[in-house]
């Protein structure tokens, strides 16, 4: 026999899947994607005038720094012209193992970008003398860098951290939605006859979740699709590539899991104790004025500098999951990720035992894990 928390999630899975709403959710994904596809082209701003000055004996040794600027260049999002003006880059080569590479301070390149200069330079001399002692490249001059400049990783935790605040948004107000109408039409009634509180909200969490997963693998999927057509060079496809990597996505399915079910609760409660839609809006507004102060503090973050050590806001539930996505993984150790992970599952849980017995409350029920008394 099947469950009533799989039935109760199966129907609120097709009540939604069969809207237009949902499809035009489902095709804002691939409609930006496909926008940011036809705008690559155009990434790179203005074309820098710059100068290679060459103090050595090898005639292809400016040639070899020229494309390893150019490779560096439009993985940094610019664009160079080669003149005899401009912002200057000074080579010598003092002996056939070392290379000092002099840029100078205004020079339109990343300090990512000069290192990947250098070990452009480094890996090009390998293959040509694969017997020979390895080059060094030593660099000088590099800038700090900007704090309005991210690297690939900080994009992509940037741009993750946003779909999961867009989802987030868009199932809660569905999953508000759902219990609210519920509640307003007296079909509740007939639900806890049939299941337990607690069976109700897992099945409406399952299901509305459900929805928003979908609408997030389309996103995602979108943008890994279209990454095909971006230059294969591209800025571009350096944050798609980070977004998409295969860890990156399974800790960023457990922060949203994890998310959803602690928000979604809160969501639950407030459409338990609300009356009708006017009552539901007034109670959900504290919440969703805190979803959008976690956002804007989790941005305020990305901002400053997210590789520092983490801020004790992230020990708060409600910032847990979108402060999580920002700082990389690499500044927690696992063993902190996993107590933060356990937190907000506790937290989950305290929310949802607390929306479970709304429920059985305000119906006539019995509490959050005995049967209801129209089920007696």
């Amino acid at each position: 026999m099947t469950s009533p928390t799989w039935l109760i999630a199966e129907r609120e899975f097709r009540t939604y899947v069969a809207t237009l709403s949902f499809w035009a959710a489902l095709a804002v994904g691939p409609l930006a994607a496909g926008g940011g596809v036809l705008l690559a082209g155009n990434a790179y701003g203005p074309i820098r005038p710059v100068t290679i000055a060459v103090a050595s004996h090898d005639a292809n040794l400016a040639g070899a720094v020229r494309a390893a600027l150019n490779e560096a260049a439009v993985l940094d999002g610019r664009r160079l012209a080669f003149t005899n003006g401009g912002a200057r880059v000074t080579v010598t080569a003092p002996g056939p193992e070392t290379i000092y590479l002099h840029l100078e301070p205004d020079f339109p390149l990343s300090a990512a970008g000069r290192a990947l200069v250098a070990r452009t330079l480094e890996r090009d001399a390998a293959r040509r003398a694969s017997e020979a002692a390895p080059l060094t490249v030593r660099q000088f001059a590099a800038p700090e860098a900007s704090p309005l400049r991210r690297e690939p990783g900080q994009v992509a935790r940037l741009l993750l951290m946003a779909m999961l605040w867009l989802t987030l948004a868009g199932s809660l107000g569905m999953l508000l939605q759902t219990v609210v109408r519920e509640r307003a039409t007296r079909s509740l009634e007939s639900l806890l006859a049939a299941a337990l509180p607690c069976q109700i909200m897992a099945g409406k969490l399952v299901g509305v979740g459900g929805v928003s997963l979908l609408v997030l693998a389309a996103w995602i999927g979108s943008s890994e699709a279209l990454a095909l057509l971006v230059p294969k060079s591209g800025l571009a496809l350096s944050i798609i590539t980070e977004v998409t990597r295969p860890v990156l996505l399974l800790r960023t399915a457990v922060i949203y899991g994890l998310a959803y079910a602690f928000y979604g609760s809160i969501t639950v409660a407030v459409g338990a104790l609300a009356r009708d839609s006017a009552s539901a809006q007034n109670l959900s507004r504290p919440m969703f004025i805190l979803l959008m102060a976690a956002f804007f503090i989790a941005l305020a973050q990305a901002m400053g500098s997210p590789s520092a050590s983490p801020s004790w806001l992230l020990y708060v539930p409600p910032l847990t999951p979108f402060l999580l996505l920002i700082y990389p993984a690499g500044v927690l150790s696992w063993s902190a990720q996993l107590g933060l992970f356990g937190l907000m599952a506790t937290a989950s849980f305290l929310v949802a035992r607390f929306a479970a017995s709304r429920f059985a409350l305000g119906e006539g029920g019995a509490g959050f894990f005995g049967a209801n008394a129209a089920a007696g």
